[in-house]
């Protein structure tokens, strides 16, 4: 088991080096090489030996990260208006209802009648009919922009580990030649495309799209609600090309054979391990398959093979090991996640359960039962914290579901893969695809029957906290188990000791959490990062929580309200609502829903939005005051809140941007000032009503687009540092460089920084790096 606790090392490198950016690759290599120096030193010192060694994978780790490229090239052309880009066409392409997506490897970017040589990747969108195939060169031709966040998904994040920083949409197309591909990839395609073809040639829909998605992976041809009814009953995995599914068309197999064959267990497995890769060949071997079916067999031969529980651990973190050293950020890929920990629950949660049912089941249900029950239970059960984690519902009737489909699928992969194997004899094939027909068409049947049900279905939020512990606590204990160290032996004969001693540490951990989430004495302020919104918490010295605005992302909003207000604190203090503009309010709805406000503050203008309406009925428990220019309050602990703008009750008609409030914090000698998406319009009557709105901080005004920012009222504000929340991917070039060279103070971006943290101690200011 020590290349589990060193793959673990190695993993942790990778996801600390993620979190703290700032250190360099130099900075890494210096670490690793003080952990050289550390291993020669206690080389002959057992108990540290290893520990050591995991510490310096851990270095490693962070090196290989950092070595990650966080842009492109070709990233700097991004959001710069109309270009043309040549490449090359780098995978197949993915054709979909409305579009076609390319992904294109850049050599050039055409502008002006100049042809600039560039290195890297675009995501292109094109017209679904476009004719064009992997390996074909191409110009492209529209807006190359960054890609955008949004509520539960960041798409610039998902991009990004496959090296795409740029998308490009509404495009025009132009073939320049062809074949410039891999040829092997090529083939493999070509070869899908023509059992796409067949199979389509040969059954009806929505038989001919199932069966195409389960053998080749092709799952376009799957109608959006036949494709949400497997999700809906907890199915999904048939369909997705995923460690999930592959694990269990693995143990079918592997099943199959081991009853063809009983005595010859080397014998069974070869021909598993031979079938599984034609299989991968067949649904386009890409680097997800691959790892799906890598881990699928060390499942396989780790059981079958050597018969060893502790051979699948230990070679399944070799694998993760190995795979995030050729790529570390497939740490983040679900698919990979999946694969993970499908795996582990065959391999750990299999044997229990058959022990369980086998008492109340005669033996031969129990044979039959073995394969397409357990294994799906044990999957299903191992999958479960991530299918919580990001899709946030749980199927009420995937038990009854997989019981009665999942028998079948071996039906569907052996009839339908001889059916294109038998291609060159026609009525054969056409036999073979009946005989598909019929199990395909069961699964369908039960699918739907299962999915209209109104209870198949649940929503469930679990905080990712949650969900990391848990999976923590029992990948632990199930590895100790497997492992049995001599320590964990000594706690299991001393239970009573050892409970004690558990509760006793999860009781100081609790008072620790309990104790750090108290007030410092010190004012914190977060301008949040919510994407091109505004969304300020603020935690004053005594613990009162004040929230300005939230943008319109309920996830990322209630993601960084509980990441920075103590757990154990379900309220807040104060809600500010600056103006009836959903961009900037359509979360807090959410947020109502799970804290209470002690008190809320508009600006009293109304609106006839929807946005505007669902938010007046959340708010409407609660003691909502409409204030103007100067309303105060001044917190016990010393803090004051002002009012300064608008001067008077805003009309509906009156432009939300010109009569937002804007409010200003006071704490000693430091001061913030909120000013939202107030206009340059709004600023000229407020220093014309003779507010003097001098600060230490500035919120920079409408994320600084053009024309945002009134000089003469920058110069009357005389501030250290601004503050701008700006979502990288907007599509309005903010901030604009004209109100950039105005500012001659730091300025602090939510889109390079993220959420930007400063605090005082009403005589200093310091900012979180």
């Amino acid at each position: 088991m020590r290349l589990v606790f060193l793959s673990l090392g190695w993993m942790l490198g990778i996801l600390l080096a993620a979190e703290v950016t700032h250190l360099t690759p130099v900075m890494w290599l210096c670490l690793v090489g003080m952990m050289l120096i550390l291993c020669r030193l206690n080389w002959y010192n057992p108990p540290f030996r290893y520990v050591n060694i995991a510490l310096l994978l851990l270095t490693l780790g962070g090196l290989r990260y950092s070595l990650i490229p966080q842009t492109s090239d070709l990233a700097r052309f991004n959001n710069t208006g109309g270009l043309t880009i040549e490449g090359v066409i780098d995978t197949e392409p993915d054709i979909r209802d409305d579009r076609t997506l390319l992904t294109l490897r850049v050599s050039h970017v055409i502008r002006g009648g100049q042809t600039i040589a560039v290195n890297g990747q675009a995501l292109v969108t094109a017209p679904r009919l476009v004719d064009v195939a992997y390996g074909d060169r191409i110009q492209a031709t529209g807006d190359l922009i960054t890609p955008g966040e949004y509520d539960t998904f960041s798409y610039a994040d998902y991009l990004a580990r496959q090296n795409v920083f740029s998308v490009m949409e509404h495009t025009s197309i132009q073939i320049i030649h062809t074949g410039e591909g891999n040829p092997l990839l090529a083939a493999i395609i070509n070869l899908r495309q023509h059992a796409k073809r067949w199979i389509e040639t040969h059954l009806p829909e929505p038989q001919a799209g199932l069966l195409t998605g389960i053998l080749i992976g092709l799952e376009r041809g799957i109608s959006p609600e036949l494709n949400g009814d497997f999700q809906r009953v907890g199915a999904s995995h048939i369909i997705a090309i995923s460690g999930f599914n592959m694990v269990i068309i693995a143990a079918l197999i592997t099943g199959v054979f081991r009853f063809i064959l009983p005595k010859r267990r080397w014998l069974a497995l070869g021909f598993s391990t031979i079938v599984i890769v034609l299989y991968t060949l067949l649904a386009g071997a890409n680097a997800a398959v691959i790892r799906a079916a890598l881990m699928s067999l060390v499942l396989i031969i780790g059981q079958d093979g050597f018969q060893r529980k502790t051979y699948v651990p230990a070679s399944l973190f070799g694998v993760a090991l190995i795979m995030s050293l050729l790529n570390p950020n497939v740490l983040w890929d679900v698919g990979f996640q999946l694969s993970f920990f499908a795996v582990l629950g065959l391999t750990w949660f299999v044997e229990p359960l058959e022990n369980l049912i086998s008492r109340v089941l005669p033996g031969h249900i129990m044979a039959f039962l073995s394969e397409p029950l357990i294994v799906g239970i044990a999957a299903q059960i191992a999958t479960l914290p991530l299918i919580l984690l990001y899709f946030g519902r749980v199927s009420l009737v995937a038990l009854p579901v997989n019981l009665l489909v999942v028998p079948v699928q071996p039906y569907i992969l052996f009839a339908g893969g001889a059916a294109l194997l038998l291609a060159w004899l026609p009525a054969v094939s056409q036999v073979l695809f009946w005989l598909a027909y019929v199990a395909l068409s069961w699964t369908i049947g039960v699918i739907r029957w299962f999915a209209d049900l109104p209870f198949a279905d649940v929503g469930v939020y679990v905080h990712p906290r949650w969900v990391i512990g848990g999976v923590l606590i029992v990948g632990v204990f199930m590895l100790m188990k497997d492992a049995k160290p001599r320590w964990l032996r000594l706690i299991q004969n001393q239970a009573v000791i050892s409970t004690g001693f558990f509760s006793g540490f999860a009781l100081i951990l609790l008072m620790g959490a309990i104790g750090f989430s108290r007030p410092d004495g010190k004012l914190h302020v977060w301008w949040l990062d919510v994407g091109h919104s505004h969304g300020v918490l603020i935690e004053t010295p005594g613990g009162a929580q004040i929230l300005i605005d939230g943008g319109r992302f309920p996830s990322r909003l209630l993601t960084g309200i509980g990441d920075r207000i103590p757990f154990t604190d379900q309220s807040l203090e104060m809600v500010i609502i600056t103006q009836p503009d959903g961009f900037d309010t359509a979360a807090l709805p959410a947020v109502l829903e799970r804290y209470d406000a002690k008190v809320i503050l508009t600006n009293g203008q109304p609106n006839l939005s929807d946005e505007f309406a669902e938010l007046e009925e959340a708010i409407a428990p609660y003691d909502v005051l409409s204030v103007q220019t100067g309303y105060i309050v001044t917190f016990s602990d010393g803090v004051q809140l002002e009012v300064l703008h608008p001067q008077t009750q805003p009309e509906l008609n009156d432009s939300i941007n010109a009569v937002p409030l804007v409010i200003r914090l006071k704490y000693g000698d430091i001061s913030f000032l909120f000013t939202g998406d107030l206009s340059a319009e709004g600023q000229a009557v407020m220093l014309d009503a003779g507010v003097n709105p001098q600060a230490t901080v500035m919120t920079l005004p409408q994320h600084g687009t053009r024309g945002a920012l009134d000089p003469n009222f920058y110069h009357h504000v005389q501030p250290s540092v601004v503050v701008a929340q700006i979502d990288a991917a907007n599509r309005r070039g903010d901030p604009f460089e004209g109100i950039l060279a105005m500012i001659d103070v730091p300025l602090l971006r939510t889109d390079e920084h993220g959420t930007i943290h400063l605090w005082t101690d009403g005589k200093h200011l310091w900012q979180y790096q």
